[in-house]
Parts: structure tokens; sequence; C-alpha cells
């Protein structure tokens, strides 16, 4: 029933007469759709930078190659490709790892159309809405480490210090990125009409637009990989020592809020009921640097602990917040369809 219903009133839209009079509709409302690609600006980050250096002397560094607290999937990769194959001591990690990539991302929004030929007597519009963005796809990651620390080599070393090396070997870190925005824009477009044809016409668009919320990140890490992160090893003074909060479970916000331009092109294709179908080339953005969500203490001090061991020993949570760049854009192509009422 709900499925005919559905049918019949798209119907009744279609067949319904636009034209008030001897001339066109003017008034009109659009519901549009659209990809965002590497929502956030994150895909290198994510791919191929990571971030939050871990410290020279943690064992997250010295032992298992592991440089920054949030690994990239290229480094994720390329170390369980050589641990895999490698009959040494050196197995970095245990198990392949889940890589992320680049948030993908869809765009829905609707917008109100005023068009001002007759008021201004040139093809002129303005126009105004709303677009929501939000992730779909990308951003989870998951990392195993090896079991180095087990390693005869270094059994001694663990041995000295009343520390079980199978603390120190298989942990496992899942991170998930997420990213979501608002987009309000406010624009004055041109039309160019095509071949006479109802509704039917090219078009360009300048404006600004307000932008609110940003991205998070989420940190799951169990007792063994936070010890590994959380650790310095002095292999000169023979000691190892472990500043772990214990397992950490946390979620981090950067959000902001902000006006940036946006400018586009487009063409649509309507009937003389009034509907026209469009696609368009869109541009538009807003960026800022804030800093992120309070995080709770064991994750205070395992970042301040992986940082330094300095910092862990004087001031165990230093590292009480994060700053980050937030890029909100809206999608590159959207299309819809566009209803005029009058």
């Amino acid at each position: 029933m709900l499925r005919t219903a559905t049918i019949i009133a798209f119907a009744s839209m279609l067949s319904a007469p636009a034209l008030a009079g001897d001339g066109p509709k003017r008034l009109s409302i659009d519901f549009t759709g659209g990809i965002r690609p590497d929502m956030a600006g994150l895909g290198s980050t994510i791919s191929q930078d990571g971030t939050l250096d871990t410290a020279d002397s943690t064992i997250a560094n010295t032992l298992y190659n592991t440089d920054k607290a949030l690994m990239s999937d290229q480094s994720n990769a390329t170390i369980w490709a050589n641990s895999d194959r490698t009959d040494s001591i050196f197995k970095m990690m245990g198990a392949e790892p889940m890589l992320g990539g680049s948030m993908l991302g869809v765009e829905l929004g609707s917008r109100i159309r005023y068009e001002l030929d007759d008021l201004v007597k040139f093809p002129l519009f303005i126009q105004s809405g709303v677009h929501f963005s939000q992730r779909i796809s990308g951003g989870y990651q998951e990392r195993t480490l090896g079991d180095i620390a087990e390693a005869d080599d270094l059994m001694l070393l663990f041995a000295i210090n009343q520390l079980d090396p199978a603390d120190y070997s298989g942990g496992t870190m899942i991170n998930q990125y997420d990213a979501s925005w608002m987009e309000v824009p406010v624009t004055l477009g041109i039309k160019v009409p095509l071949k006479k044809r109802p509704y039917s016409f090219a078009y360009g668009s300048f404006g600004a637009s307000y932008f609110s919320g940003g991205f998070s990140v989420e940190m799951d890490v169990d007792e063994v990989y936070a010890n590994v992160l959380a650790t310095h090893l002095d292999v000169d003074a023979l000691t190892i020592t472990n500043y772990s909060p214990g397992a950490v479970s946390d979620t981090i916000a950067f959000n902001m809020t902000g006006i940036g331009l946006n400018y586009g092109l487009g063409v649509q294709a309507g009937t003389k009921s009034g509907v026209a179908f469009f696609a368009e080339l869109n541009s538009s953005g807003a960026a800022k640097t804030v800093y992120g969500t309070n995080m709770k203490t064991e994750t205070k001090q395992l970042l301040t602990a992986l940082s330094s061991e300095a910092l862990a020993q004087s001031d165990p949570e230093w590292f009480d917040t994060l700053a980050f760049p937030v890029l909100a854009t809206g999608a590159t192509f959207r299309t819809g369809v566009r209803v005029y009422f009058f």
C-alpha cells in the first residue's frame, strides 16, 4: 500500500500544471545527493602519515617500529609484509592489519530557490538550504603486535626488571575515524536557457556557506598494547619502566563552526509539469584548527607516557588536550530533482 501510494503521489507531482497563467513558476525546492570523498581531508593522515609521535625510548618505537600512536595504513602494511616473511626475531606484527583508507561520505540536502527574472528582468536566482554530510565507509584500523618482547635476547632484561614479556606481546589497538557536518549555503546565481525548453538551463552560482561539525577518533587500546606504548626501555642502564594506565577506550572529537565560500556550475533539464532534474559541480568549504573534546584520565596518562618519559615521571596527565585542523566541505558533484511550485 505504501509503495502504491508513493507511486501515485509522484505521478501526480509530475502531471501537476506548473504554469501560473502564461508565465513559468519561479519558486522551487530541490532534493540533492552527492558523494564526499576524503572527508575532513584526513586521507593522508590515515593512509600515509599517521599522527601522535611515540618517544624513541618506548618499547613501541624501540622493538616494534611503532613511531606513532595512530599508525598509517602504509606503515602498517609495510611492517606486516616484512614481519610475516622474516625468519628472524623481528616479527613486529602478529596478524594482518585492517587498513581503513580515507573516509568516504554521502551528502543529502534540500534547497529553496527563487528565480528573479520577473523582478529584475534578468535571469538571476537566489537560493538557500541545508546539506548534511556523513561518513559511510573507511577510517577503520586494527593492528596486532608481534612477539619480539619474548625473544631470547630480551628475556633476561625483562627478568631483571621483574616483568613478564608476555605482557608486551600480541596487544591490539583499534581506531575508528568518523566525520559529519552540516552546511547551510546562501547563493546568488545566473541562468542560461537551453533551447527554450521549460525549466531547462545551465547555471552558475556564488555565495557563502555556514558549516558546523567535524570529525572524531575512537581509540580502543587493550592492556598489552598500552604497556608497549607507555613503557620506556634503557638498554644501557638495563631498566624497563612501565607508566601505562592500563586499557584505554576513548573517543576524541574535533568540532568547528565557520563561514566559507561556495561556487558551482550546473545544468538542469525540465518538463512542462515543473519538475527538473539537474547535475552540478560544487566547491565549498571552511577550515579551522580546534581543540578536541575532553579526554578520559587514562587517555591523558597514555598520551603523556608515550610522548616523554620525563613528563610521565613528573606530570603524568600533562597531555590534557589535543589540537587538530578540521576541514569541512560540500560534495564535489551533486545530482537531484527540483520541483517548481509557483
